[in-house]
This record gives structure tokens, C-alpha cells and sequence, in this order.
């Protein structure tokens, strides 16, 4: 994990590594994904939870491959990133 897991310090961040593929499954399937799922950044409602059979889905989210591999999601774009996660924290 290293130094990536400094990036994001905000106790209510939480970063996730997914060595069994539990998410990479339903979070795949639910963004249509293709290649790597490494860089995959997610904005949540504060009452998101996971209910057991599906991963909650988040407010907003952007794809570091999103261009380098052709998917229809945001690149993403720390700070677009940065501004959208304000506006849901106010």
C-alpha cells in the first residue's frame, strides 16, 4: 500500500484493496469495466452500505483508465475530484 495510502488523509476516506476480488466483481460488472480497475476513485452518500449481495453505488465516480482504455466513465481529474467532494461534504 505505501505511500499511495497517504494521498487521501481524511479519516472519513477509506481505501480499499481488493486481493480476492470482492469488489472488483460487482464493481466491474455495475461500471462496465474492462482492464485494470486500479484507479477507480468513488464519492458515497453518507448512508451508503453494503447490503450483502451488491456494493452500494456511489453519488459520483472517475476512472484513472478512462481514456487509456476507451470507457465511458470520468477521467478522472484530481481536481475535479477535489471540488466534487466538497460539494457533497457541504
Amino acid at each position: 500500500m505505501g505511500r499511495v495510502t497517504k494521498l487521501v488523509t481524511d479519516p472519513r476516506a477509506a481505501h480499499y484493496w481488493d486481493e480476492y476480488e470482492a469488489l472488483l466483481g460487482p464493481y466491474g460488472e455495475m461500471f462496465s469495466l474492462t482492464g485494470p480497475c486500479a484507479g477507480i476513485f468513488m464519492l458515497f452518500d453518507r448512508e451508503a452500505r453494503w447490503d450483502g449481495s451488491r456494493p452500494p453505488e456511489p453519488l459520483y465516480w472517475e476512472d484513472v483508465h478512462a481514456r487509456e482504455l476507451h470507457r465511458d466513465g470520468v477521467q478522472f481529474d484530481p481536481e475535479q475530484f477535489a471540488e466534487k467532494t466538497k460539494a457533497l461534504l457541504n
